[in-house]
């Protein structure tokens, strides 16, 4: 070997030499400079924040877990805003996973990397983010809460018989829980208190494609009552009229059903209704609505006449001028409800209007009749009526009027008997319990009681003094 070589060589161990004492040094700087047992990174964020160094990490989780659980957020749908709390919807600090990720830089893989870390966590280079858990029962059961808010109903399509128009049918929507946790998942985890509600579409049950199958030049059965237009009457005139609005034009596809309130829905003022008479108990009393339940005892006819299958139906507590006796239907939102199923075998239109001012007619178009049916009733048995007397402060003195006509009660049986072309014969029966309705007087204060007209055919005797009180609810 040169001279020169030996010189390079014996220059290369001398530098050598030096370096070791150097890196030691440096090596056991790092390690003093490890952090603790149970404590994170000096530096190292935790969700934004660092850990004060006179608590234990855990519990300071603990404690974020529990404010965390507190904090408001709100849900979005279009402009309508929910708040509730993050806990609310079963989403927490997960302490565990969350101390595991923050105990994590500095403290594996080779010693330069651990002292590059130590380096970036003082340096305020390292965020250990939040982890998450969520409780899945107590999620369902707090959007459960919110999807009626949320929920828009879809609606049918239809023909505008009047018009001569065809309505399309309009999507609805309703609340997506699962895709609505993702977005509130998501924002959690990127800081964000507002999110979005996440909803899917739901589809009409028919459609203007099926109203293309419905022939509307078939009458399957028809049925019509007619009311008057004055007096009390002209209330119940434009409760009828609006209640045939709601129904006319409902396409109903084979096995589908139709229920009366859903179709008419709340009998209120600012939906249209006002106020005319109504049954309530065993008197007629001023209501809204008045007068629905002469439209569904119409419909109610038309179906069983059409063979329609018919799942609800309730009798009045007392007899209806306007129909016969078992062919009249009661409705009262939501309790009471007329319901029939299309059993035939293609579509059909429930057709519901006024001909004329003092008639409404249901009709059931769609195709050529099933079966011929044929209605028969009778009166099982009859009970007498009383006379009631209530006493009203605001007549004058030594008046007396007759404030409602007495009527028998009834109990009647009907019989409803299908005849196909097969010629098989269906009977279904029925009964119908109407019960006695009072006559009653409304009379002064004053008034002498032996006054009155003498007692009415079909009166039992007198009930005695009682004040009129008003009902709850009713029937039209």
């Amino acid at each position: 070997m040169s001279a020169t070589g030996l010189l390079r060589r014996a220059t290369l161990w001398a530098l050598l030499g030096a370096s070791l004492p150097a890196g030691a040094a440096a090596f056991w700087a790092g390690a003093r400079a490890l952090p603790s047992h149970g404590r994170p990174a000096p530096g190292v964020f935790v969700g934004a924040r660092v850990a004060p160094p006179d608590q234990p990490l855990g519990a300071w989780l603990e404690h974020r877990r529990l404010d965390l659980a507190q904090r408001p957020i709100t849900l979005m749908h279009g402009f309508t805003s929910l708040e509730m709390k993050l806990g609310d919807l079963g989403i927490e600090l997960d302490v565990g996973a969350t101390m595991g990720d923050a105990l994590r830089p500095s403290r594996s893989g080779p010693w330069r990397t651990r002292l590059g870390e130590l380096r970036r966590a003082r340096r305020g280079e390292i965020d250990v983010p939040l982890r998450w858990t969520i409780d899945e029962r107590k999620a369902e059961l707090a959007l459960a809460s919110i999807a009626p808010a949320v929920r828009r109903d879809p609606k049918d399509a239809r023909l505008d018989l009047d018009a001569h128009v065809r309505v399309p049918e309009v999507v609805g929507e309703e609340l997506d829980p699962a895709e609505t946790l993702v977005n509130v998942m998501r924002g959690v985890e990127e800081g964000r208190d507002v999110f979005v509600v996440a909803t899917r579409p739901v589809g009409p049950r028919v459609t203007s494609e099926m109203l293309s199958t419905v022939d509307i030049e078939k009458v399957v059965s028809s049925f019509e009552t007619r009311f008057q237009l004055w007096g009390t009457g002209a209330g119940r005139a434009v409760n009828i009229a609006r209640a045939a609005g709601f129904l006319d034009g409902t396409v109903l596809m084979p096995g589908q059903e139709l229920s009366y309130n859903g179709m008419v829905g709340p009998r209120t003022r600012a939906r249209g209704f006002t106020d005319a008479p109504e049954i309530v108990g065993d008197e007629l009393q001023n209501g809204v609505g008045g007068g629905v339940c002469q439209v569904a005892s119409t419909l109610y006819a038309a179906a069983l006449f059409g063979a329609l299958d018919v799942q609800e139906r309730w009798a009045h507590g007392r007899p209806s001028s306007y129909t016969r006796f078992g062919l009249d239907a009661t409705v009262s939102y939501p309790a009471k409800d007329l319901r029939f199923r299309n059993a035939l075998p293609y579509p059909v239109l429930v057709h519901v209007y006024l001909p004329r001012p003092d008639m409404v007619r249901a009709e059931i178009l769609g195709g050529e009749p099933i079966a011929k049916v044929e209605y028969l009733s009778g009166v099982a048995r009859s009970e007498p009526f009383a006379r009631r007397i209530a006493r009203k402060s605001f007549l004058a003195p030594g008046k007396a009027y007759r404030h409602q006509k007495g009527i028998k009660g009834y109990s009647v049986y009907s019989l409803v008997r299908t005849r196909y072309p097969d010629g098989r014969v269906v009977e279904r029966g029925y009964s119908s319990e109407y019960r006695p309705t009072p006559e009653i007087f409304w009379v002064s204060d004053d008034y002498d009681e032996t006054q009155l007209p003498p007692l009415p055919d079909g009166a039992i005797g007198q009930e005695g003094h009682a004040a009129a009180s008003a009902g709850t609810s009713g029937a039209g």
